[in-house]
């Protein structure tokens, strides 16, 4: 019988999915928990690789959505834009995502910034109410690190009734929302990129102008795996709060955050370890980052930051 979006809120604001699975509170699944509940029907996974990667091999029963997937919207000339309900709904339904589902997004996990490809799974399914996303730690580098099992099968899912019936605005921020921030000094902003790219070093073609935007903090997403053997891992809490906050350089723990890159992937990276590991309680992603802003009249910084 199909439920609607608003019985699915209610469960989750109880904290608790309808699976009789615990969710984990930072919405990360180790290698372990996947291996001991894979083939429940309650358990989909989502890998996020290229599709030459995923054809060469992949977990069993995975359903293959890499990152372009969740990038599909556009708006005027700015490509790369957030992936419109309506195309997060058919890929969802098409994976045979149900309300009771737990969805378990494995990215490549090769290098420190593929976690992003997974998150914005999660992110993408956030902003459209659905609490019911997580990350495998380690990507598919740890999964087959361990020599756990792989198949070129795919699968052929029964298609769901899942339905999205609205938008969860707070974890999105708009260029407006950028705009009053950048003078309000009680919400912050942080860059996800690397330093170059905040510097304005780089020639990256999308983007007319370049630099960063006003007020904004360094705090590249690459800083928040640390490498296990071949595999990239999240860090734990205090190792995220301390790189986040980074000797008062970075960005304060208890004050809405918004945050940016290039096309928002980072951001959405970056919003996961904020929200979710390191347990901040504001945290939006500015998903036109710079391929929009530097399209604006707004002013953009270069070099190095004088205080």
């Amino acid at each position: 019988m199909k439920r609607s979006f608003r019985y699915f809120a209610a469960l989750v604001a109880f904290g608790a999915l309808a699976v009789g699975m615990d969710l984990p509170p930072n919405h990360i699944v180790t290698t372990e928990w996947l291996a001991k509940n894979l083939g429940k029907k309650e358990v989909v996974v989502i890998d996020t690789r290229p599709k030459a990667d995923y054809k060469k091999g992949h977990i069993e029963g995975a359903v293959n959505y890499p990152k372009k997937s969740f990038f599909r919207g556009k708006v005027g000339d700015i490509p790369k834009w957030l992936s419109t309900p309506e195309q997060v709904q058919e890929m969802l339904q098409k994976a045979g995502v149900t309300e009771k589902s737990l969805v378990v997004f494995a990215s490549a996990g090769k290098v420190n910034k593929d976690f992003a490809d997974a998150a914005s799974g999660v992110w993408n399914m956030w902003i459209y109410g659905l609490r019911n996303g997580a990350i495998l730690d380690g990507g598919m580098a740890k999964w087959s690190e361990e020599k756990r099992p792989v198949t070129t099968e795919v699968p052929q899912e029964a298609p769901s009734d899942l339905e999205i019936e609205k938008v969860d605005k707070s974890a999105f921020a708009s260029l407006v929302d950028v705009m009053e921030a950048i003078y309000d000094d009680k919400v912050q902003i942080s860059d996800a990129r690397v330093g170059k790219f905040y510097r304005g070093e780089d020639k990256r073609k999308d983007l007319p102008r370049h630099g960063r935007i006003p007020t904004a903090k360094l705090t590249p997403v690459i800083r928040y795996v640390k490498k296990e053997g071949n595999a990239y891992v999240f860090l734990s809490k205090d190792e995220a709060q301390k790189t986040l906050y980074n000797d008062g350089y970075g960005v304060e723990l208890d004050k809405p955050l918004i945050i940016y890159c290039n096309t928002g992937h980072k951001a959405r990276g970056l919003w996961f370890v904020a929200t979710f590991i390191a347990g901040m309680k504001d945290v939006k992603v500015y998903d036109g980052s710079m391929v929009e802003y530097s399209r604006s009249n707004l002013a953009i910084e270069t070099g190095e930051p004088m205080d």
